[in-house]
């Protein structure tokens, strides 16, 4: 697999399971906990609400944990962990552990807050070697710095992947699901036409157009500097383009997009595999929902970009809650949790070492699509044969995020050419890159 790009989300948190009374959007309380002579309390922060799949999932797995280690309580809160434990830690009472997003790491490492696990994952305590071994290559070279730091090690994956109301396909004589754009552009346009739904709902972010720039040959470095103004970018904005302001068409915001696909009133629906458990409770049974990976582009292979979130561990936790936080992150990612958090969480495992753990425990029902695990299914396929990127690794990246983002839609809305947009893009990356860029 190809390795060139990351972006991470990760938040974390922790006080008790008060995670539906907290919410995410609510304060943080009180982090550090006391560990008596008996118990070692672990402060867990984190963001996944405890309604959703994945907080359902992960509330288990702790819940199992706690049971089988009765010396250790982790304790979570759900809050958005990446931006509120930094200002924990600058109030000298972080938790003791987290999930936060790769870009926000470095204002953590900036103020010396993590622990380096490096040693932790490769020591005497560490993870078996077929474990790491199996880990997608993307994903482990995603959680280290520049400087080749390791303090996150990662909790969940997401890649994007298209879903779909199998009840409108069916309407519309629809047999087989795309395996290129133009016939993904066919199949929306036809849903349209037939059912009155609209084609294709799409979202004008990063999901949306790195997948095709990498399966177009696109790479966003090239020996270190920036790779934007390429043949890849030119035909992946024409694409967008041309998708984008067809009639089949609708471009929606995240929350938007699931609320429309849950109402019927969308054939298809571009997001990511974590979003698969999130879109089927908005439906709620009303229609079957399959799932299609990303179409490949001139290179016939898919492109993926890999997200998520990582859990780190916080410097001002003691020895002992270092060392208890590092049990539970090796417990959450050894090949029994990772099948809850997959079959459950509905997220594809981190490890290629799991998959065997996922399909046993999802049983007979593993390749039915429409099925229950048909969106971890699917992203385990990208995963394994797809063009695997990352982002751009590094303190700028939320600016070169931007960058790129803002230009490619100027394209795409014709606000400026396209040679106009790819100059832009190329010349204000090399800047944030270097650290010329303008303040």
């Amino acid at each position: 697999m190809s390795t060139v790009w990351t972006k991470a989300l990760y938040g974390a948190v922790g006080c008790t399971l008060l995670a539906a009374a907290v919410g995410c959007g609510g304060p943080a309380p009180a982090a550090g906990g006391k560990s008596s002579s008996h118990t070692t309390i672990v402060t867990f922060w984190e963001s996944h609400s405890a309604s959703n799949q994945q907080g359902k999932a992960l509330a288990r797995i702790v819940a199992a944990f706690n049971r089988a280690n009765p010396h250790i309580k982790v304790q979570v809160t759900v809050t958005p962990a990446s931006a509120k434990a930094l200002a924990a830690v600058q109030a000298g009472d972080p938790p003791v552990m987290a999930m936060i997003g790769h870009g926000p790491q470095y204002g953590y490492e900036s103020a010396g807050a993590l622990v380096n696990l490096h040693s932790l994952i490769y020591g005497p305590s560490g993870f078996p070697p077929a474990q790491l071994r199996g880990i997608w290559p993307v994903v482990a070279a995603a959680e280290q710095t520049p400087s080749h730091q390791q303090y996150l090690f990662p909790v969940d994956i997401k890649v994007a992947e298209f879903f779909y109301n199998a009840n409108l396909w069916k309407r519309a004589g629809l047999h087989s699901t795309p395996t290129t754009w133009a016939q993904l552009a066919h199949d929306a346009s036809v849903l349209q036409a037939k059912t009155g739904a609209i084609g294709l709902g799409a979202r004008l972010d990063h999901n949306d157009w790195v997948p095709l720039f990498v399966s177009n040959g696109g790479q966003l470095l090239k020996g270190g500097k920036p790779a934007l103004n390429t043949p890849a970018m030119t035909a992946t904005i024409q694409q967008l383009r041309a998708r984008d302001t067809a009639p089949y068409t609708k471009i929606l915001s995240y929350n938007t997009s699931f609320e429309d696909f849950g109402a019927g009133k969308l054939g298809i629906l571009e997001n990511t595999a974590d979003g698969y458990e999130m879109v089927r409770e908005d439906v709620g049974g009303k229609f079957p929902v399959g799932v299609f990976a990303v179409p490949p582009g001139t290179t016939g292979k898919t492109g993926v970009e890999y997200q998520g979130l990582s859990f780190v561990i916080f410097k001002q936790a003691t020895a002992a809650q270092q060392q208890a936080a590092w049990s539970f992150i090796k417990y959450f990612d050894a090949p029994p949790q990772q099948a809850i958090w997959s079959i459950v969480g509905g997220e594809p495992p981190i490890s290629q070492a799991d998959v065997p753990a996922v399909i046993k425990m999802a049983g007979s029902q593993w390749s039915a699509n429409p099925g229950p695990y048909a969106g971890t299914a699917v992203a385990l396929k990208e995963l394994q044969t797809g063009i695997v990127v990352h982002k751009v690794i590094g303190p700028a990246q939320s600016e070169v995020d931007t960058v790129i983002q803002n230009q490619v839609q100027s394209a795409i809305a014709g606000k400026e050419s396209i040679a106009a947009a790819e100059q832009n893009m190329q010349t204000q990356v090399a800047a944030y890159l270097s650290g010329n860029a303008a303040q």
